[in-house]
């Protein structure tokens, strides 16, 4: 599996924490202050937490892509058909179950699920 360096979304490629929870100079808990992170392609942007890196309504890393912004996909994909692509379960606070909060699923496993067909 082929990896990409990218920047760290949590700390915006600062390296610091950026809410200053335990100080101002706190080291950036997600990329450890080395301003990017490793990510496994293909990847996508996190669609649960559009790319930021943190969990929506928190100052915390995201679920689904751990803080990193990026989420790795199979390929091929396609929107997934419970949560429209969102990323986010239908009472609208957690990630979805089917696709993990990616907004895509595999069409390989849509293929392999009865539930689909």
């Amino acid at each position: 599996m082929d990896k990409a360096t990218v920047k760290c979304a949590f700390c915006q490629g600062k390296g610091v924490d950026p809410f200053g929870i335990m100080s101002q100079l706190s080291t950036c808990y997600v990329c450890g202050g080395k301003t990017e992170v490793t990510v496994a392609e293909p990847y996508v942007t996190c669609t649960y937490c559009q790319g930021t890196g943190v969990h929506p309504g928190t100052r915390m890393d995201c679920l689904v892509c751990r803080g990193r912004g990026m989420v790795h996909i199979e390929e091929p994909g396609e929107k997934c058909p419970d949560c429209g692509g969102t990323g986010v379960e239908k009472l609208g606070f957690m990630p979805c179950l089917t696709c993990k909060g990616k907004g895509v699923v595999s069409v390989k496993r849509k293929e392999g699920n009865e539930k689909w067909q």
